[in-house]
């Protein structure tokens, strides 16, 4: 299984302090399971984009969107 780099890399803010550097749809999944925010459509779309760019049925770049999406819904894009 590749990892399926992002476009350019995506910083998310945790508590202000936390931030965490989401370079590829792995990185995304594994940031995911431990999702600060509400776990709303955003969140569910974008977990379900990363596992598919994983799967290969998706590309990295729509994950990448999705994960942007959700973590600018959920105020934590840096």
């Amino acid at each position: 299984m590749s990892y399926k780099p992002f476009p350019t890399p995506v910083r998310v803010t945790i508590k202000q302090s936390q931030e965490n550097i989401i370079a590829s749809a792995w990185d995304a999944v594994e940031f995911l399971r431990r999702w600060p925010g509400k776990r709303d459509n955003a969140y569910r779309r974008a977990l379900q984009h990363c596992l598919d760019a994983l799967d290969g049925i998706r590309s990295p770049k729509a994950a990448f969107a999705s994960f942007v999406t959700a973590a600018r819904q959920a105020g934590i894009l840096a």
